[in-house]
């Protein structure tokens, strides 16, 4: 029985459902598990301060979920939104499939169905491509950021995360966090 190792842009879109997401991951398709409100509602907040940093910052690009992006592994990520620099698009051209590179900032939302071994894996192929880490726990109102070469910090909901390699940025977590019908 032979495994595939690379994979087209057409046969990765045509192995899922447009009701889920999916990652290509070690040789294989993996499908993640939906998401529930609170993460999406997490999800606009956070894509809306990442919006406003990129209208201040334009050297810098705010994509949301859904976009792959090619990691040193050779897995292909999505995570729930990214950073990346303006100049990683030579002429301003984005690709049509899956980004050729890691992005620069990935932020990634926990979701109750995550399980600690994916988890992990996520981070070590964002660590192996020198991605910037953050990690947002709805449960706990705790984020983690993890910069290449650098000790975790972690920020509590009553802070602001300040990413220092990237110039200006200062996301309320406060906001993030801001009551709503979460559980």
């Amino acid at each position: 029985m032979s495994t595939q190792t690379t994979i087209s842009w057409e046969e990765f879109l045509a192995a899922g459902r447009e009701d889920q997401r999916w990652e290509w991951v070690d040789s294989e398709i993996v499908y993640m598990s939906p998401a529930g409100f609170w993460h999406e509602i997490l999800l606009m907040r956070l894509n809306a301060a990442l919006h406003e940093y990129t209208q201040a910052h334009p050297e810098w690009v705010s994509v949301a979920s859904n976009a792959a992006y090619t990691l040193a592994s050779g897995n292909w990520r999505l995570p729930d939104a990214s950073l990346v620099r303006a100049e990683r698009f030579p002429g301003g051209r984005l690709p049509t499939g899956q980004a050729p590179f890691p992005p620069d900032v990935a932020f990634e939302i926990l979701s109750p169905g995550n399980t600690p071994s994916e988890v992990q894996r996520k981070r070590k192929d964002y660590q192996e491509s020198g991605v910037i880490q953050v990690w947002i726990d709805p449960e706990k109102r705790l984020v983690e950021l993890i910069e290449p070469g650098r000790p975790p910090r972690y920020f509590t909901e009553a802070e602001v995360l300040v990413i220092e390699r990237l110039p200006g940025s200062a996301i309320d977590l406060k906001t993030l966090f801001a009551a709503s019908s979460e559980p």
